[in-house]
């Protein structure tokens, strides 16, 4: 695809690919800091469900938006039949996309801007939080991500070499991103913009663009047509998500309406930051704020002021940042989607190629300092956030432990315990407490064991390196570490209740 980016030494000649950086700083936060999934309360259940069915009877007819899902949920229900359901096996598909992603992204910015600035801005990428936390999760977002970057490279090639060949395969790849999230139809009117800005013999490339991703549509518009007699099945399961009850909505919103240029929406989602000024700026103010992409977003901004002269001059480089924005407004303000950092892999990436074009300037005029410092402080915050979060594999082995000893038809749990150890064994088969209120209940939480007689606790906290500790004291950098709790309770029986 893309010519191998390289960086070579003057004194020995030695090429370096400008992925092998990232790719090492990538692989080195998921290893170092392994997070691999036990379990999850939230989207990724849904995802690893959709999976299970799929390993379990091949792809299964979708009833919700997350099934639906297909080029995330049929590699994962493929990795699943052939390898059995574990935490590595569940993770083995993300992180491929994951990776495929860097990769692909860094042949995007190395393509137009050269080898230096693909290196700096592969590895700002691979340092922003969000990309490695999620690496081994069962999400949408590194598939979405994954396809969107191989999509752009393709037209980028298309463009170079007005080969229609290339712009179908670029219709291809965001046909499989708008498959793995509606929301990538936000990128069709940035590509309309830069259609417009061509040369009249570019132009053309748009039909073979269009006709594959027409085509791979309309396959599975098909599929769905010969299944339930409804071609829009998939598109009306994508467009009535918002309907499905959520604790990130305030309470009292209808959320029966389309959440198109929907106010009550965009007014009401919960900011992540806890920043509130003006429903119109709140998105942003929190993006900017939030540890998991705030400073790759923070440190681009500032490099671009410190370089400005560098950045005005630089046409492409001012319309990375202007198709980043208008995304981040569609996004947000015309789609309505809830304004989490993970909706907004674009505008991270947007803010990494900066980093990546400007910082390799800088170095090369001189300014090695501020770039050292931008990094640096990209690689301590990512090993800070990676290092803090919730490791919940020593809770795993002990409720497997715990689930195993107890004597048949004497447990039940919660829904988010079951959901959260979704691959504990024998976890899924407990019921609910409020179907069993006579069995011991377990449960997993933050809060000490209550509800009855407590028949077994565990807690589980780090025990931290000093300066780690002295860091999270003084609100440095690091938040209070709340303990994980492992409860066993026996509820209380109702009075008169007995035998």
């Amino acid at each position: 695809m893309a010519r191998i980016a390289a960086i070579e030494s003057s004194e020995t000649g030695w090429r370096m690919p400008a992925w092998a950086v990232p790719l090492a700083l990538l692989l080195g936060l998921v290893l170092l800091f392994p997070r691999p999934y036990v379990g999850g309360g939230g989207d990724d259940w849904h995802y690893l469900e959709a999976a299970r069915c799929a390993a379990r009877h091949g792809l299964c007819l979708p009833d919700t938006h997350w099934a639906a899902r297909f080029p995330l949920v049929a590699p994962m229900g493929a990795v699943l039949s052939l390898l059995g359901e574990r935490p590595w096996t569940v993770g083995l598909v993300p992180l491929l996309y994951t990776v495929a992603g860097l990769l692909l992204f860094v042949g995007n910015v190395e393509r137009r801007f050269g080898a230096a600035a693909a290196m700096l801005a592969g590895s700002a990428l691979a340092l922003t939080p969000l990309f490695p936390l999620n690496a081994l999760q069962p999400l949408v977002d590194q598939p979405e991500f994954a396809w969107t970057m191989a999509g752009l490279l393709a037209i980028q090639i298309a463009l170079e070499r007005n080969d229609a060949r290339w712009a179908a395969v670029a219709g291809a790849m965001l046909a499989l991103a708008v498959m793995t999230r509606m929301s990538s139809l936000a990128l069709l009117p940035l590509l309309g913009l830069g259609w417009l800005m061509l040369a009249p013999d570019r132009r053309r490339l748009a039909l073979p663009f269009a006709a594959a991703a027409v085509a791979l549509l309309g396959i599975e518009a098909l599929a769905y047509a010969m299944a339930t007699d409804d071609p829009l099945h998939g598109w009306k399961l994508s467009l009535h998500h918002g309907r499905i009850p959520t604790t990130e909505l305030a309470a009292g919103v209808d959320t029966g309406r389309s959440p198109l240029l929907n106010l009550d929406f965009i007014r009401n989602w919960r900011r992540s930051m806890g920043i509130h000024v003006h429903w119109t700026v709140d998105p942003l103010l929190n993006l900017l704020a939030d540890p998991l992409c705030g400073l790759t977003l923070c440190g681009a901004l500032a490099l671009a002021v410190a370089r400005a002269g560098a950045w005005r001059r630089d046409r492409w480089l001012r319309l990375v940042a202007v198709a980043a924005l208008l995304h981040f407004v569609l996004l947000t303000y015309v789609l309505a989607v809830d304004p989490k950092p993970r909706m907004f892999p674009l505008a991270y990436a947007a803010a990494a190629a900066t980093l990546g074009v400007l910082g390799a300037r800088a170095w090369r005029d001189g300014g090695r300092l501020i770039v050292a410092a931008l990094f640096a402080l990209l690689a301590g915050r990512a090993l800070l956030m990676a290092y803090d979060q919730p490791d919940l594999a020593s809770a795993r082995a002990a409720a497997a432990g715990w689930i195993a000893a107890a004597p048949p038809g004497r447990l039940a749990t919660d829904e988010w315990t079951r959901r959260t150890f979704a691959l504990v064994p024998g976890a899924a088969a407990l019921p609910l407490g409020g179907d069993a209120p006579r069995r011991d209940l377990l449960t997993l939480g933050k809060v000490p064991c209550a509800g009855g007689q407590v028949l077994r606790e565990a807690r589980f906290e780090r025990n931290e390196p000093a300066p780690l500790a002295w860091l999270r004291g003084h609100g440095l950098l690091l938040g209070a570490q709340v303990p994980v709790r492992l409860c066993l309770v026996r509820p209380a029986l109702p009075h008169g209740a007995g035998g």
